[in-house]
């Protein structure tokens, strides 16, 4: 009998007509529920951030619109929060390389871009690491992608604080030449909580004319 990769219980799944050709899922139920992005809740129509009930506007978005071109959209699967919280650091952390799988990435959308660009990850943490958790991710799903960009070593961006991000100066750069005018170009990376990551990626971008610049995460914090 297959087991949940998540927590090793038995999986059981009702075969019926509509599920007969498919393939058992590898998270169980259970699981499932705790993986989770809460639809019902108040967000930024743009960052996707839950807003308090004192918020009538997304304040990081205004914070980043005046030192920024906002990005137009971006895409999340969970809620940075509780299990998936636990499995994402466990992943980038532990190397727990089998967690990929509970990445499902929306193909749809992914399509509808020329280029799907992931955020770089510096020589010496993938060292470190031993890979590179967001390439892995598309590597594993065979979904082709284009990496342009590197960056400098940085200090750990969880440990800072969202003031101390605002203040480093853009570590990123892109390494080769490529034409991205009037291109729809979908950055991915695994978290979002301030936006700075994403829109200093964008920033290089948009001086190339492109058309639109959308980003994809696992989770948004």
């Amino acid at each position: 009998m297959k087991r949940c990769m998540i927590c090793q219980n038995p999986i059981i799944e009702v075969v019926d007509l509509f599920n007969f050709f498919s393939p058992i899922s590898d998270v169980c139920k259970d699981c499932e529920l705790k993986l989770t992005f809460n639809h019902d809740a108040r967000r930024c129509p743009g960052c996707l951030k839950i807003l308090s009930d004192e918020e009538q506007e997304c304040l990081d978005c205004v914070w980043l619109s005046k030192n920024y071109t906002l990005i137009n959209q971006l895409y999340t699967i969970y809620d940075y929060q509780g299990l998936a919280k636990d499995l994402i650091q466990q992943y980038k952390l532990v190397g727990d390389v089998a967690i990929a799988q509970i990445f499902q990435l929306p193909r749809s959308i992914m399509k509808q871009y020329d280029y799907v660009i992931p955020a770089p990850i510096h020589p010496n943490k993938l060292a470190k690491r031993t890979f590179d958790h967001v390439t892995f991710v598309l590597d594993s799903q065979n979904i082709k992608y284009t990496q342009i960009f590197e960056t400098e070593e940085r200090l750990k961006q969880s440990d800072l604080s969202k003031r101390a991000r605002a203040l480093q100066h853009n570590p990123f750069k892109i390494k080769c030449d490529i034409e991205l005018e009037n291109k729809k170009i979908l950055l991915v990376d695994d978290i979002y909580t301030t936006g700075l990551t994403i829109h200093r990626l964008a920033e290089l971008l948009i001086v190339r004319k492109i058309r639109k610049i959308d980003a994809l995460t696992f989770a948004r914090g």
